[in-house]
């Protein structure tokens, strides 16, 4: 061994780190603890990450797969997994322009509802996040909004609809087009 090389041999073992006054020798580190401290530290990120998916925090929605729907032909109907199904409708029928003023309705047949808010977005160009308040009436719940103008000619939009139904707050995304006349 020529001299001086076992000294670079050992510098690039033992590491001093910073603001610390022990020495890290990896030598002496035994290669099964090092890989015991790693899997542990993955396994707790995998849980982590498994838990924060599995919970959901209180005030947040669960959002369900989107429904494309043409509120002209009538109301949209939305299946719901655990039975009853959500009706969503825009009126009047027959005038769903931008700049016109519209009435959601929003019912459902599975039980008691409580619908929140319904946010209108652009899906393919952006045009915010414009929020309306459903008040409830007899036959379920109303929101008066007006879709915004859009220099396109066809602008397609999302409804999400934020309700609760038997304590499970849910997020419905109904998508539909409108065209300009």
């Amino acid at each position: 061994m020529v001299k001086g090389q076992g000294s670079n041999y050992r510098l690039l073992l033992r590491r001093r780190m910073p603001d610390s006054a022990g020495v890290i020798d990896l030598r002496a580190m035994n290669w099964k603890a090092l890989l015991l401290i790693i899997l542990l530290f993955a396994g707790a990120l995998l849980a982590g990450r498994f838990l924060g998916q599995q919970q959901k925090p209180a005030g947040e929605f669960e959002l369900l797969a989107p429904l494309w729907c043409e509120p002209r032909s009538g109301p949209c109907v939305y299946p719901l997994a655990g039975g009853g199904e959500i009706y969503f409708a825009l009126e009047p029928r027959d005038n769903i322009q931008p700049m016109e003023p519209l009435t959601a309705t929003l019912s459902y047949s599975g039980g008691e509802m409580m619908a929140d808010a319904l946010i209108l977005t652009g899906i393919n160009m952006e045009m915010g996040h414009n929020q309306f308040n459903f008040r409830k009436t007899a036959d379920g719940y109303t929101a008066m909004l007006m879709i915004p103008v859009c220099t396109l000619a066809r602008m397609e939009w999302q409804a999400l609809v934020q309700l609760t139904i038997e304590g499970e707050q849910l997020a419905i995304p109904f998508r539909f087009a409108v065209e300009r006349q």
